[in-house]
């Protein structure tokens, strides 16, 4: 209980739950649609979908300002890698975020102007920010393996040792002790190829069923509120 109070004392928090929330109902409806369940029950399921994707709106109202803010700091970042992906990963959040402001506004009334269009436009700069972020992981990952390169054999060695001497068990113990102690790398790394998806689907890159969108979007929920809850795991600078 005092974890869930934690989570919900915070509007990132708050935010998450609800993405969570979101993602799994649209799993359920197309499943229950894809299984000629009652028409009713569907279309309540995708209603409560439709109403916790307006409430994130809401919420997120005005956060594209704090994003802007906040990309002030990363242009001071002494690594170039990362002053570039950070940098460019928050400025692509904060317009993705003033788009899909735009896109409530107008389907609200409160606007007039082609919500389709500003949709489109909001999740090409939601997929520039993710590759941004996972541009970021990598770098972060090369890091680490650089660091525990002897642990693993080099392409030359592969050339001078045969199969049946190389120890799968000793190599799976050798990763499981580079993920555990990089657990930071590895939720964030799941996190945003988990949301790369969502995006290329929504634009048309890919054609995943909303079941497959519904399982990624929970995933990366779930992920991002693991961050939340044990802040260790979450990256810096972020």
């Amino acid at each position: 209980m005092d974890i869930i109070i934690k989570v919900n004392n915070q509007s990132v928090g708050r935010d998450k739950i609800a993405r969570l929330l979101q993602y799994t109902s649209r799993l359920v409806w197309h499943q229950l649609e894809s299984r000629n369940a009652n028409k009713y029950s569907v279309d309540r399921v995708k209603s409560l979908e439709n109403t916790l994707s307006s409430f994130r709106k809401v919420l997120r109202l005005g956060r594209c300002v704090d994003i802007f803010y906040t990309a002030l700091s990363t242009i001071h970042i002494e690594d170039p890698i990362l002053r570039f992906t950070l940098t460019a990963s928050k400025l692509a959040h904060a317009l993705y975020l003033y788009a899909d402001h735009i896109v409530w506004l107008s389907k609200n009334g409160f606007l007039k102007s082609d919500s389709n269009g500003w949709s489109l436009t909001a999740n090409r700069f939601w997929l520039l920010s993710i590759i941004a972020n996972l541009a970021r992981d990598f770098y972060e990952i090369l890091h680490v393996l650089d660091f525990k390169k002897s642990m693993f054999l080099k392409p030359s060695d592969l050339v001078n040792v045969s199969v049946r001497n190389f120890d799968l068990n000793s190599s799976l113990k050798h990763l499981y002790a580079i993920l555990n102690c990089h657990k930071d790398i590895f939720v964030d790394t799941a996190k945003n190829s988990c949301d790369l998806f969502i995006p290329l689907t929504a634009l048309g890159y890919t054609k995943l069923s909303p079941s497959t969108v519904g399982v990624l979007g929970a995933l990366s929920s779930l992920a991002a509120l693991v961050t939340l809850v044990k802040p260790i795991t979450k990256l810096v600078p972020s």
